[in-house]
């Protein structure tokens, strides 16, 4: 890989904010100064300084935000708070986007990556990744509210959901487990059985765990979580 483009691939310079640093002698290779911007290196062996500090190569980045209410889970909107917008400037300019919808008043975690590839994979639903949802509802739901909901319901338009898991908490708390994201799936589920969500928080993705992660607050993934996530 060239070096001007190791700095801007990952959005850290532009070529010719890299050119200027190159010509200040404020960039290195392996603790050697550099001043050509067209030199070859190995991103993953080679050990780049900016400034005397090291910048390690990093070709995605991997993100898990706590999204509160009120933002929407998209790259770009006119009217509502965006969830990269919960991110540093360092990292929205990175250009990520998040893999699958939290509806705008739905809370928990959100994946923020520019990993197209492994987003597709896990949102594809032949690959049945585990959402966890937890939830409270209006009214008391019975078990046999919850048997049927599990087994699959269909809805107003004619489709089927897939078979989920409901863990009750109480007479009106609980978590739901879907491999499945249709357009607000738990909501209609419930709906179906004359009831309605009134919180909605998404508490894991796949094995990615929201944890104590404070609500409106970010973190990167583990090395072990990208594993999982990359497949």
């Amino acid at each position: 890989m060239r070096l001007d483009k190791f700095f801007s691939e990952q959005k850290i310079l532009s070529r010719k904010e890299v050119g200027e640093k190159l010509r200040r002698g404020l960039i290195t290779v392996n603790g050697q100064t550099v001043k050509k911007g067209d030199v070859k290196i190995d991103e993953t062996l080679d050990v780049v300084a900016l400034e005397g500090v090291e910048i390690p190569y990093k070709k995605y980045t991997y993100i898990v935000v706590n999204k509160p209410q009120g933002y929407v889970c998209s790259t770009d909107d006119p009217r509502d708070m965006i969830v990269t917008e919960l991110l540093p400037p360092e990292l929205q300019k990175l250009e990520l986007f998040p893999c699958g919808r939290l509806d705008k008043d739905t809370t928990g975690l959100v994946i923020l990556t520019n990993d197209g590839i492994s987003a597709h994979r896990n949102l594809s639903p032949k690959h049945h990744v585990e959402k966890r949802y937890r939830f409270q509802v209006a009214d008391p739901y019975s078990e046999k509210d919850a048997t049927a909901i599990e087994a699959g319901v269909t809805l107003a338009d004619g489709y089927t959901t897939k078979p989920c898991k409901i863990e009750r908490t109480g007479d009106t708390t609980g978590y739901i487990t879907l491999t499945e994201g249709k357009y607000h799936e738990i909501k209609r589920l419930f709906g179906a059985r004359g009831n309605k969500i009134t919180a909605l928080e998404r508490v894991s993705f796949a094995t990615i765990e929201l944890g104590d992660l404070p609500l409106g607050q970010w973190r990167e993934m583990t090395s072990g979580e990208v594993e999982v996530f990359r497949g």
